[in-house]
């Protein structure tokens, strides 16, 4: 609502409106969009996907589990994971009072998973996405953003209500309410891969 105030000779324009946000509303307006600018490959900017690319290998390799055509290189290649890394995996295992062999098929699953990833961001390239989200009240905008995010469903189902969260807080903090804002538990650091996986490590198949 726009009101009009006349102070002598000047007319003042006051705007008002519901100091009551709606969270969906703020959602709604939580973007994912390709981000273009972030140059760096995947296995550099992450965590814990160290590894070796040969391109001059004998042929006989062909039948690896590492073996790719690398479309950026236009060559085949095979990619290798130092076998010493477990990300932590086998000492956690070992300390919920799992066997040494099945510690030990947890850390060779993992491997298994790292590698294929690793062979489809090679053979098939990779794209990056940010979240962002800009919420205007009363022409001010509550802006927040996170960009360089390798995986989609990743930003869609985490980091766009952590975004729309961060935006909510502004708004609370600027003294409006924000109706129908759920309750989270604190997201988990994506930056280490150690941890991501500690979440979930009890509920694996450690037999694909």
């Amino acid at each position: 609502m726009r009101t009009l105030l006349r102070q002598g000779d000047t007319m003042i324009a006051v705007e008002s409106d519901s100091a009551l946000v709606d969270y969906d509303d703020i959602l709604a307006a939580t973007k994912v969009e390709p981000d273009n600018c972030f140059g760096e490959t995947p296995w550099e900017n992450c965590d814990d996907f160290k590894h070796t690319c040969t391109t001059n290998f004998d042929y006989n390799a062909l039948h690896m589990r590492g073996y790719c055509y690398c479309d950026f290189l236009h060559t085949h290649a095979v990619i290798q994971l130092s076998k010493d890394e477990d990300w932590g995996l086998y000492e956690w295992h070992r300390k919920h009072g799992a066997t040494r062999q099945v510690a030990q098929e947890a850390v060779a699953a993992e491997h298994r998973r790292t590698l294929d990833q690793l062979v489809d961001w090679y053979s098939n390239g990779w794209q990056w996405f940010g979240v962002q989200c800009d919420f205007e009240v009363l022409g001010e905008n509550f802006y927040d953003s996170i960009w360089g995010i390798d995986d989609e469903d990743y930003a869609k189902q985490e980091v766009v209500p952590e975004i729309a969260d961060a935006v909510a807080d502004q708004l609370e903090k600027a003294g409006f309410t924000v109706n129908n804002r759920p309750i989270r538990e604190p997201y988990p650091n994506r930056a280490s891969k150690k941890t991501r996986l500690q979440h979930n490590l009890n509920f694996q198949n450690w037999s694909d």
